[in-house]
């Protein structure tokens, strides 16, 4: 799957694929890119779990982590399409709770599971109607 999601296909074909396949890409392409090297606007900024190599299991990753994640991922959606005038929606749904990230003391790894759900397919199938009134 890692080597279909890094395919030059994926690049140079970009709006003709799988839209499920190039969101994966995407996602992962954010989460790799280092910090602030997004070479065509870097106040996008990306994830740069990379940075995070080397670090002790503490609160620097248990809550940074999570939150550069969550913080790119939500930059990038101002920026994709939104599904509007034909085009597809391509951004994600993405929360802190979401992200699980275990420790393999054994080997000494970070494991990480990035959940999140594509905008494009989601279907609201309820909604909740309340009204807030002031007593006086």
């Amino acid at each position: 799957m890692l080597s279909e999601l890094k395919d030059f296909d994926i690049f140079f074909y970009y709006g003709q694929n799988d839209l499920e396949l190039e969101t994966k890409s995407d996602v992962m392409a954010n989460l790799m890119q280092p910090k602030r090297s997004l070479f065509y606007n870097r106040a996008l900024d990306s994830a740069g779990v990379g940075g995070y190599e080397n670090i002790s299991e503490g609160l620097t990753i248990r809550v940074n982590l999570p939150y550069d994640i969550v913080n790119s991922l939500s930059k990038r959606n101002q920026f994709v399409s939104n599904g509007e005038n034909g085009s597809r929606d391509r951004r994600v749904a993405v929360s802190q709770s979401t992200i699980k990230i275990d420790f393999d003391s054994s080997k000494g790894n970070v494991n990480m599971t990035v959940l999140y759900i594509p905008l494009a397919d989601f279907k609201q199938t309820e909604s909740l109607q309340f009204g807030i009134s002031s007593s006086q």
